[in-house]
């Protein structure tokens, strides 16, 4: 017999990476009651290899939440890489080179831990803040009551657990599908998944290995004329990645492609290189594809994240990163909406902002994914002898600032209340901060001891924005600007709900800010470095100041000129995100 069913206000499909950091969000927020279910069971997920790699952005929003430096203590940081031809000589510019080229962050390095030991500290961090994983419970019938008003319990979920057998009601008001490229919620909301699928199909396998291969503890690549481009992966606990495209032509040696064969090839792949597992902890052979779900937000109450609206090869290695991105962007929102203090049209903003980003991964994937089977890429108008390894070097190059996720931004649209230009009139140059871009982690000194910090160290993400003002040197305009502050009644009644905070920076190190502002500021007080690094990154002069407004994932939301306006165009800024 069915149990009673039960009510919360955002039920989790799948315990994943980006199930996990959705649910870890709307618990570390408050005031959200949240539940998160998987189909299999602990030991299963234990199992899986799957995803190695977290690239610099996302340790960074891993960081703004608290959780990358326990990521930190088990991975293996990976700063160097190389390629090797088919004669086994070193090659220069190609493969993985572009990830010696991640500066502009402390987490200049990818961060090479295997997706078991991740989701077992994403796990536990939930599990503190009183949400704890139900598996092994599967998601076996969704219905949407089209009827109810939007914010009710208007999604009825019914689940079983696999090993009682016992069915179950989940009332909510938000389903969040973090499911996988097989997502039942997908599936059971009638959400096309456009795309397509190839013949291709690649292997990956882990473990501790025995190799002569120079420079083993790296990331690297191996130009195979028979395995396509090869990775070679330096993984946590001392262990190897390992992964090949698995042609047509090799699949006619196996009856049935075993352990033993994925072992086989991979000995193969690496040649001229020697190989020699000492035991195999995980492998897999999978299908190439590419697709994204026609909807990621549908009925105004349920959402696709990670692999279940989009998917893609794993030849950039940005499969969970994507998957992480989008739970990230998701979770403020929702959790400002649910309790009351953001207005809902901002759930909007979730597809428009991650599917022009999901889009531009898809089209590079596909060249990236071609080319690293030894083909040109579909449509190649160049020459037709070119070699397809130089073309990938140059391919995963340009895309280089997109794949660590320090130049992925938002366009500025009108649609869009979350990314608007501003009044400050800063440089037209590509690489200038500006709405819609990252925030760059500039140093930042504290006061008094002027100990060395971060701007993603002073703007932890609770769903809360930052109004950053850089005062430069203008003290005057500085001074005025905390009066008006005051006076405003919309600005310090977001304050007291704590959906802003406010942080100063000082062009200049003094022994207190009362000193030239005559008061106390609002917030929290930095001083930029000697070089005025801080000022410079974002673009701002140091005789005229300016505000900067930072969204809880990190962007840049607006950027205003220090004046007499400015208030009112925070006022305006705000009004269109939150309730009255």
């Amino acid at each position: 017999m069915a149990a009673g069913p039960r009510t919360v206000d955002v039920l989790v499909v799948g315990a994943g990476p980006v199930g996990l950091i959705t649910a870890y969000q709307l618990a570390r927020f408050g005031g959200v009651s949240v539940a998160i279910i998987e189909k299999q069971a602990k030991s299963m997920q234990d199992a899986y290899g799957r995803a190695i790699t977290l690239f610099p952005r996302s340790s960074e929003m891993l960081d703004q939440l608290g959780l990358a430096d326990e990521l930190i203590q088990q991975c293996f940081a990976c700063r160097e890489t190389v390629a090797y031809n088919a004669k086994g000589e070193e090659v220069y510019g190609r493969g993985w080179s572009f990830m010696e080229g991640m500066k502009d962050t402390a987490f200049d390095f990818a961060l090479v831990l295997r997706q078991k030991y991740q989701e077992e500290i994403f796990r536990n961090a939930t599990a503190k803040l009183g949400v704890v994983v139900e598996a092994p419970v599967e998601l076996k019938a969704v219905d949407v009551d089209e009827n109810a008003p939007c914010g009710q319990h208007r999604v009825a979920a019914t689940v079983e657990n696999s090993e009682t057998k016992a069915s179950s009601q989940i009332l909510c008001k938000y389903l969040i599908g973090a499911d996988g490229g097989r997502s039942s919620v997908r599936r059971m909301l009638s959400i096309p998944f456009d795309g397509e699928s190839t013949e291709d199909r690649w292997v990956r396998i882990d473990g501790p290995i025995k190799t002569n291969l120079p420079k083993p503890r790296t990331y690297c690549s191996i130009e195979s004329a028979t395995h396509g481009n090869v990775l070679w992966a330096a993984l946590d606990h001392g262990a190897t990645r390992i992964g090949y495209a698995f042609t047509a032509e090799r699949a006619k040696a196996y009856d049935i492609f075993d352990e033993a064969a994925a072992v086989k090839e991979a000995i193969a792949s690496v040649k001229p290189f020697s190989l020699e597992f000492e035991r195999v902890d995980w492998w897999t052979i999978y299908s190439v594809g590419q697709r994204i779900a026609r909807k990621s937000f549908a009925r105004g109450c349920v959402f696709l994240a990670g692999d279940a609206c989009h998917t893609h090869s794993s030849g950039a290695a940005q499969g969970m990163n994507t998957g992480l991105h989008d739970a990230v962007n998701l979770g403020w929102k929702l959790s400002l909406v649910l309790r009351g203090l953001a207005k809902p049209e901002i759930l909007e903003t979730y597809e428009a902002e991650r599917l022009p980003n999901v889009q531009k991964l898809i089209n590079y994937d596909k060249d990236i994914s071609r080319l690293m089977t030894n083909r040109l890429p579909e449509g190649w108008t160049g020459d037709p002898a070119a070699d397809v390894h130089e073309i990938l070097g140059r391919i995963m190059a340009e895309a280089g600032t997109f794949s660590s996720g320090l130049g992925i931004y938002y366009e500025l649209e009108t649609g869009n209340p979350l990314s608007v230009k501003g009044s400050f009139k800063g440089s037209d140059s590509l690489t200038a901060s500006r709405s819609g871009k990252r925030a760059p982690d500039v140093a930042l000194l504290k006061p008094a001891t002027f100990a060395s910090t971060r701007l993603i160290t002073a703007t932890p993400n609770y769903a809360r924005f930052y109004i950053a003002i850089f005062d430069g040197r203008a003290f005057e305009a500085v001074g005025a600007l905390y009066k008006s502050l005051d006076e405003s009644n919309f600005l310090s009644t977001l304050s007291s709900q704590e959906s802003i905070a406010y942080l100063n920076i000082f062009a200049k190190k003094v022994p207190s800010a009362y000193e030239v502002t005559t008061r106390e500021p609002p917030g929290r007080v930095y001083f930029d470095d000697p070089q005025q690094g801080a000022h410079e990154r974002f673009g701002v002069d140091t005789e005229k100041g300016a505000v900067v407004v930072l969204r809880p994932d990190g962007w840049i939301g607006t950027m205003c000129a220090l004046g007499a306006g400015t208030v009112a165009e925070l006022e305006a800024y705000f009004e269109r995100l939150f309730l009255p």
